[in-house]
């Protein structure tokens, strides 16, 4: 009996269990997952949203799928066109409020009060009200 089928059925394994991770790992993966380029003011914002608040918060534009606190592109989202000015400055003014003072601290597991502190929060808050929901 010939070892030639099983060689060439070896090298054929080895192959497809190399090149098609490889390919998947190389690809761009689709357009809808991933962090989305914000502008160059917002990326500080950006940054810290990741590292602070991605664990618990879903939001696109940071590329975070958080698990037990709501999803900002849901809950923040404009009601009118997201470049108004009103509606910006009326989400980061409840981004900022959550934020220094948490959400129902006397619920165990909600959001705790001064997550970040000073210029940190108004950077963070940018972000999201510009970015939320788009």
């Amino acid at each position: 009996m010939s070892k030639r089928p099983f060689v060439i059925s070896g090298i054929l394994a080895v192959c497809l269990a190399v090149l098609i991770p490889l390919w998947v790992y190389l690809s761009d993966a689709d357009q809808n997952t991933g962090t989305r380029e914000v502008p160059a003011n917002l990326k500080t914002g950006q940054h810290l949203f990741e590292t602070n608040c991605g664990t618990c918060h879903t939001l696109y534009a940071a590329g975070t799928d958080g698990n037990f606190g709501p999803d900002l592109d849901q809950l923040l989202a404009p009601t009118g066109p997201s470049t108004d000015p009103a509606t910006i400055k009326a989400t980061k003014t409840r981004v900022v409020n959550a934020v220094e003072n948490g959400v129902d601290s006397s619920t165990p597991g909600r959001m705790p009060a001064g997550i970040l502190s000073g210029e940190q929060v108004q950077q963070v808050a940018d972000f999201v009200s510009r970015e939320a929901g788009k």
